[in-house]
């Protein structure tokens, strides 16, 4: 009786396996995901400070799919929950990709390019019109959907050409699920930014005991 039980669940796992199919869109190694298509004045201190999250969510062809993330190493427990209620609330993300990855990196040089719809976390830059280093390039920001939840200052959209309309699927609002949850771990949501400039895509955290090490590197 104990082996046909035994049995009996290994064909339900393995009937669930096969019901659940992942696409894997990023299966890239720490080396490949942190190191790896990076520009020359990169700190490597900075690198050493990251890690790669394995994340799971709906793409907008209703499939399940595997991405990655690169964060900050304390960030990383938060990434996970976040990422599970994206999962939980059936919320569509169009690609989860580290900026290294050779699918960003095809469309600029280290994954520098508004012509995607991406949602990743690390990217080695400054700040948008200016010369201080972005949270991203912290690993303390993550961009979620970036043509469906542009950036706004002004007459200037990024990316370009991109909308926002809040009964599209994959957009972010104040009364979104993912936004709650982002806030709820004590994460600053750029669709709250006030002073001209607004931008739905992005979340961002200094974790507790890094305020120094944020001020120092700007």
């Amino acid at each position: 009786m104990k082996r046909i039980l035994i049995a009996l669940s290994f064909f339900l796992i393995l009937g669930s396996g096969c019901a659940r199919k992942v696409v894997v869109e990023s299966n890239l190694n720490a080396d490949q995901a942190i190191f790896q298509n990076q520009p020359p004045d990169v700190s490597a201190e900075v690198l050493s400070h990251l890690c790669i999250v394995d994340v799971r969510s709906y793409g907008f062809d209703g499939k399940l799919h595997q991405g990655q993330i690169v964060i900050h190493k304390e960030l990383a427990p938060d990434i996970r929950d976040i990422f599970d209620v994206i999962l939980k609330e059936h919320f569509p993300v169009e690609s989860v990709l580290p900026v290294s990855h050779p699918a960003i990196v095809a469309k600029g040089p280290y994954g520098l390019s508004p012509d995607t719809n991406n949602t990743s976390g690390y990217v080695w830059r400054p700040i948008v019109g200016a010369q201080s280093l972005s949270m991203h390039a912290l690993g303390m920001a993550v961009d979620i959907n970036p043509r469906l939840n542009p950036y706004r200052k002004g007459e200037v959209v990024l990316p370009p050409g991109a909308t926002y309309e809040v009964s599209i699927p994959g957009t972010l609002t104040p009364n979104s699920r993912v936004v709650m949850a982002f806030k709820e771990r004590g994460w600053e949501w750029g669709g709250d930014w006030t002073g001209g400039k607004v931008d739905y895509m992005h979340f961002q955290k200094i974790p507790p005991g890094w305020e120094e090490f944020r001020r120092t590197n700007r």
